[in-house]
């Protein structure tokens, strides 16, 4: 798989250079809330510690994916957003946000193959306004300009997750590092060769403004910020992509 520039991302795992990532909030390891759907002050992140396989119904239906330890294309840890939880013949199953095509897939997992971490944090990228806004505990902690997905390659709206920051091999227009999220593009089956996932990544090399419409997808933003959002978001986080 290719390594695909300008708007989205994806990489194999030979093209992977180690990046530092923030650490999750120092909170004990959390049992299955009866009532985990993430909400604008709260969520549940899951790290898959056992390779599992998640269903369309908590312990039946159809397999939907093979979920492993490591993140698909980026590496390290595999991280999931918690959207539900249910009991079932005294087993307990978690409902996640799925690293797949198309965008906003889930399944249900067994929740003893994952580690929980309760999250405060909360990313909001919102394309009417072309700004993007970390929340911690329902409060802004800072907001700032961005640039969005061009008309006919829009950015796709819905609840996603970070899915892993990456450094990348210098000389590319997306800039040396980039934010992942699992949101995938609508538009675009493929791009240059890799699935299109979408991403947030540097806007400087690129030539249009912030608060423009004018990527594959992906969110453009100042290089401070980007940092910034590298460093306050554990993979997991909430990303909620609004018009």
């Amino acid at each position: 798989m290719a390594l695909a520039l300008a708007a989205c991302a994806a990489a194999p795992a030979a093209a992977q250079v180690p990046a530092p990532e923030p650490t999750p909030e120092p909170t004990p390891q959390a049992s299955v809330p009866e009532r985990p759907r993430p909400t604008a002050r709260s969520a549940y992140t899951a790290r898959v510690k056992t390779p599992t396989v998640a269903r369309s119904k908590p312990g039946a239906g159809r397999t939907i994916q093979t979920v492993g330890t490591r993140a698909p294309w980026w590496g390290g840890s595999n991280v999931l957003l918690v959207l539900d939880a249910k009991v079932v013949e005294e087993r307990s199953y978690l409902k996640v946000l799925l690293k797949r095509m198309p965008a906003g897939s889930s399944g249900w997992i067994r929740a003893d193959r994952v580690d929980l971490q309760r999250t405060r944090k909360r990313v909001v990228v919102d394309l009417s306004d072309r700004t993007v806004t970390l929340l911690s505990n329902g409060r802004s902690v800072f907001k700032a300009r961005v640039v969005v997905g061009a008309k006919k390659t829009p950015t796709p709206t819905g609840l996603f997750a970070a899915d892993a920051p990456v450094d990348l091999p210098g000389g590319n227009e997306l800039g040396r590092r980039i934010l992942a999220i699992t949101a995938y593009s609508r538009a675009l089956a493929r791009y240059q060769g890799g699935i299109p996932q979408i991403a947030f990544h540097e806007y400087e090399q690129l030539g249009a403004p912030l608060g423009t419409a004018a990527s594959h997808g992906c969110v453009r933003m100042a290089k401070a910020t980007l940092a910034k959002l590298r460093r306050e978001v554990p993979r997991g986080t909430p990303v909620l992509i609004r018009r």
